[in-house]
């Protein structure tokens, strides 16, 4: 079959499952990358030569280490309103290359072009668990909600994740290439944004450190090597790092409610602890002192820590299965397989046109 592949550009987390999970199926079909722009260098130099398009991506707007919700609202407008125009040139794609199924890693625009025109859709995405996991909370609720706005419509969903999924995490084989030792360093694993203030409190320790992403670091042999890892709380660093049994101090960005949960449940594993930059200081020693206890601890029943690849592409090959031979899935009379969901989405009817008017529509996940 010919797949159509897109993923969000926001972190470099949906990238790395797309760079594992994209050859895998490119053994029994025929696969093009829909990839943005900020992630086209880290995805190319994984996959190699292939098929890549250009697609465009949704960006959190920040201030600090705070994510600034109503900002990155606002600056979406403009996307907004090159949709219209982003949909005709991704529904000419999808048809000129005859694409036979869309898989979507937390990219909207692909999946919305593929609905109207009439191409059945998978999404996989980690973000997703919030929506399983409400709190009395505006954050949680507001989260929520664009996370369901952010996955476009589909017709199937799996959620991976190492707690609340569908199917566990999705680990690289690079990761396991180099041997586990414990060379006394840190891997410090942050944006820009966070290094000014991460830095100098490491500095003032006189702690050996690696900072990554640095395009000078090897960060596959630097995990393997480090002694434990500081990081802000993206759910691919965190599934590498208990994957490995090495020990994680997690900074959850602030205003970013999926981090502040995968922080929360790092705790519950007990193979690693929350902080913030306030209490770095203070916990950043502790942390090290109770080193071997989050080594020796043992994850809790209930978490999927292991590699999952098996099961997803189980899951994967089933949807396709079903879209071989029709050109889209029903979104009426939903099926249920496990937790995921296969429900439609609405869809605008100005776009979608007849074809939308007769369509079923389903509430929100």
């Amino acid at each position: 079959m010919r797949i159509a592949y897109s993923f969000a550009g926001e972190g470099l987390g949906h990238a790395a499952r797309t760079s594992v999970i994209g050859p895998l199926l490119e053994h029994d079909h025929n696969v093009v990358y829909f990839v943005p722009d900020v992630a086209r260098d880290f995805v190319v130099s994984r996959l190699g030569k292939g098929h890549y398009e250009r697609i465009l991506h949704f960006s959190f707007q920040k201030k600090g280490e705070r994510v600034r919700l109503l900002a990155s609202i606002f600056c979406t407008l403009p996307l907004l309103v090159r949709f219209p125009f982003e949909m005709m040139r991704l529904i000419d794609r999808l048809r000129a290359l005859r694409i036979d199924a869309v898989i979507s890693d937390f990219d909207p625009f692909l999946p919305w072009a593929a609905r109207i025109a009439g191409v059945p859709i998978l999404q996989i995405n980690h973000p997703g668990v919030v929506q399983r996991l409400l709190r009395p909370r505006f954050i949680s609720l507001i989260t929520a909600l664009a996370t369901r706005l952010l996955e476009g419509p589909w017709n199937d969903r799996i959620l991976i994740s190492f707690y609340n999924g569908d199917v566990g995490p999705i680990l690289r084989e690079e990761i396991f290439a180099h041997p586990v030792r414990d060379d006394g360093t840190i891997l410090v694993n942050l944006k820009q944004c966070l290094r000014p203030v991460v830095v100098p409190v490491l500095d003032a320790m006189h702690l050996r450190y690696r900072l990554v992403p640095d395009p000078r670091e090897n960060f596959e042999q630097a995990i393997a090597a480090c002694s434990f890892v500081l990081s802000t709380a993206g759910h691919q660093i965190i599934v590498e790092s208990i994957a490995l049994n090495k020990p994680i101090l997690v900074i959850p960005q602030r205003g970013q409610w999926e981090q502040q949960l995968n922080a929360e449940m790092v705790e519950k594993t007990q193979k690693g602890k929350s902080t913030t930059v306030e209490r770095l200081r203070v916990d950043l020693p502790d942390f090290r002192r109770h080193l071997e206890r989050y080594r020796s601890s043992r994850v809790p029943a209930g978490f999927m820590t292991s590699d999952d690849r098996k099961s997803i592409l189980q899951r994967i090959e089933v949807f396709l299965r079903e879209c071989r031979g029709r050109r889209a899935l029903p979104v009426s009379n939903p099926r249920h397989r496990g937790r995921s969901s296969r429900r439609g989405s609405p869809i605008p009817l100005a776009l979608a046109g007849k074809t939308a008017r007769t369509t079923v529509l389903r509430g929100v996940s």
